[in-house]
């Protein structure tokens, strides 16, 4: 397959104004061999197809042609791959409906092919508790060989990311930036040691597109959708941490939590029990229990 020329289209795709990842995959149900197709023939089925406006011209696929060169320039610079859901290499813990045209990548991205992946989330400012809780998880993830999953924040995020690497474990980041914007900044050292340690960073974003909040939200999909399961640490009704959660429903993968982390965050379960979004509350005990036998079996038996 001739991925630079797909990855440049695609990314060329994306910088016109009203295409996005679902006019994209609607267009290219159509194509036969899109990797050998250029962008003019792509916008032309799309055209044919009453998914790209008629009125579509060449001057503006030129700026977006020019635009996808010098996105591949600095990442070939920077030393940041890309992947696209077109790709036989795409994982499938990321095949789902809203799942990215492209990723971009620095590290290893098989950790996505683990068969054994949890995302740690919660609060960017948790308590002394909760910090502690993350970091423990994070520790005892890595312990069973588990890639920890998160996005990177300050709070329970960094905590989930640093107790995994202090057992010696693969960690994923996955930002609601370019790769080269790391956000936030005082995390850019734990995003290094994340590299260092054979762990993966991975955004939808190149590295000229600004960061707005949408694409928190947008990132909090990516983290419920390639787990196996998430555990949750503090959060308020308020928190980013709903969306994850949210999606986490929507994609039907179980939440778990501590008795301590409950008592903690009451007013965010609550939110939790007014969105109907389910959740186990479970002794530390029997959590780590869980993960063992989730390991073994691929599935949730209790000891």
């Amino acid at each position: 397959m001739n991925n630079i020329n797909l990855h440049r289209n695609l990314i060329a795709l994306l910088q016109l104004d009203g295409i996005g990842r679902k006019k994209i995959k609607a267009i290219f149900k159509h194509l036969q061999q899109p990797e050998n197709l250029t962008l003019f023939e792509i916008i032309e089925a799309g055209k044919e197809f009453d998914l790209i406006p008629g009125t579509m011209g060449m001057d503006a696929l030129k700026k977006a042609g020019a635009m996808a060169d010098f996105i591949i320039e600095i990442n070939a610079k920077n030393h940041i791959k890309m992947l696209s859901c077109f790709d036989k290499s795409y994982p499938d813990a990321l095949v789902f409906e809203d799942s990215p045209i492209i990723l971009y990548y620095q590290g290893n991205p098989k950790l996505l092919k683990n068969d054994h992946r949890v995302a740690v989330i919660g609060s960017r400012k948790p308590s002394s508790d909760g910090i502690k809780f993350a970091e423990n998880t994070g520790e005892f993830l890595a312990e069973q060989g588990f890639v920890v999953i998160s996005g990177l924040a300050t709070g329970c995020d960094a905590g989930g990311h640093r107790g995994c690497l202090k057992e010696g474990g693969k960690t994923l980041a996955f930002l609601p930036c370019g790769l080269l914007n790391i956000y936030p900044s005082e995390n850019a050292g734990l995003a290094m040691k994340i590299l260092d340690n054979g762990g993966c960073l991975l955004s939808e974003y190149s590295h000229q597109e600004s960061i707005v909040p949408y694409k928190f939200i947008e990132r909090d999909r990516l983290q419920a959708a390639s787990c196996n399961f998430l555990i949750v640490s503090d959060f308020s009704p308020k928190s980013g941490t709903i969306h994850t959660l949210n999606f986490a429903m929507k994609y039907h993968k179980k939440i778990f939590t501590t008795p301590i982390i409950f008592e903690q965050s009451m007013k965010g379960f609550a939110e939790l029990r007014k969105r109907n979004i389910p959740y186990e509350i479970l002794e530390e005990k029997t959590l780590h229990n869980l993960i063992k036998n989730y390991k073994n079996n691929k599935s949730f038996v209790f000891l």
